[in-house]
This record gives C-alpha cells, structure tokens and sequence, in this order.
C-alpha cells in the first residue's frame, strides 16, 4: 500500500503535470521581418601626421608645427575629433653589421569624424601638407540607428500581432495570448575606402579626397527587424 508522503507527491506532480499540459495545444510559432534602407549619415577619416629627419629636436618642431595647424583646423563642433598613437622613435640603419643611428622620426594618429561630408572633405584637402590620410569610412550615427531600430520594431510588432489575430480568426478562436515574443535585428557594415600604401594613393575615387566639392557617395545600409514566437490559441 503507498504512504501519504508518496501519495501526496504523486498527485502534485500529476497536478502541475496537468497545469502545464495546456501550453502544449493550440500553439502557433511564426515571424513578421520588416527592413529599411538607410542612407549612412557619418563620414570618419583617419589622418596620421608625421615629421622625420636626422636631428631630433627639427623634427619635433616640424612635428609640433604639423599638429598644431591640423588641429586648429579640425577644431569646431562640426567634428569629432580622437587622437591617439603617438610616437617619438629613432632610425637606424646597418653598415658593416653596425646599427648606426640616422634619424629621428615623430608621428599621431586622429580620427575624425563628422555628418558634414562637404566640411570634413574639405578639412582633407586642406591638410594635405601636415596630415596623411589613411582611409575614410561611412556610417549609421547611432542615434539614426535607434531610431530606425525604433521604427522598425513597431511596425513589426504590429504586423505580428496582426499576423496572430487573423490565424485565430482562421482557425476558429475568438483570441490568442502571447506565449514567447523575441526581437532581433541586423544590419549591413560600413564602407571602408582604403589606402594603397604601396602606391601613395587611394584605391578607389582619390579625387574625393582632394576636391571637397566633390559629391560624396556614402551608400546606404539595410536594417532589418525580426519579431519571432508563439501563441496559444
């Protein structure tokens, strides 16, 4: 004969069995996807500046004089502007198995970026004389990002609750309720255009960084929301 404590045990777990048990019927799992194409909103270029010769405290004033200039004229609230990388190192070159000193070189690196792609196309040409410019990429701002996140996320929520009411309807229930509901979204990269190094100039459209009237082609990025879940019927 089974005792009270197993009995008991017996009928909770038949009871919670039991309370569960209705997740399990009527469940629908499906997914309403919206996307929209943004056209990329910041332009960031990268800069290094440097100065080299054989006696160290000309270049540190020829360095110093390159830094100053740059950033006077990146100075401003229409740019963004980080510096960081900077290096003060020795040349050297070998004669006769001897590592003889011959220079001195001192560089910094900036980023800086902006969403008026006429104003920091002209901050590259006009520092071409004390900055090297590394490559320029195009973006989605986050604030632009968020928003469209934002947007998107409603209207994909609206399409799915649409979505369930009308599987209801078809299927002869008077309503649903939401048993799971998860959100994703995703997005294309940035454009990236790249120095060649070994040829001193840009891979592709050089002359937009030199004529800053130049239209610019920053492209666009799609981003897409994904409502996913499950209802009960």
């Amino acid at each position: 004969m089974q005792n009270k404590p197993a009995l008991l045990l017996s009928l909770m777990l038949a009871c919670t069995a039991a309370g569960a048990e209705p997740l399990n019927y009527n469940i629908v799992e499906f997914d309403e996807s919206v996307s929209a194409t943004v056209p990329r909103d910041t332009m960031t270029a990268s800069f290094v500046i440097r100065a080299e010769g054989r006696d160290r405290l000309a270049v540190n004033r020829a360095f110093t004089a390159k830094l100053q200039s740059f950033s006077r004229r990146a100075e401003g609230k229409t740019f963004e502007t980080a510096q960081f990388g900077r290096t003060a190192v020795p040349i050297y070159e070998y004669r006769n198995n001897k590592r003889i000193l011959t220079g001195w070189q001192e560089s910094v690196e900036f980023s800086v970026e902006s969403k008026d792609f006429a104003a920091l196309n002209r901050l590259i040409a006009d520092s071409q004389a004390e900055a090297e410019v590394q490559n320029t990429s195009f973006s989605l701002s986050k604030q632009k990002q968020k928003e469209t996140v934002d947007e998107l996320s409603r209207t994909a929520l609206h399409r799915f609750q649409e979505r369930a009411a009308d599987l209801g309807k078809a299927l002869g229930f008077s309503g649903y309720k939401i048993v799971k509901l998860r959100i994703n979204e995703s997005g294309s990269p940035s454009a990236v255009l790249e120095k060649s190094l070994a040829e001193g100039r840009y891979a592709a459209a050089p002359e937009a960084l030199s004529a800053p009237d130049l239209p610019v082609s920053p492209g666009s990025e799609e981003i897409r929301v994904t409502v996913s879940g499950s209802i009960q019927m």
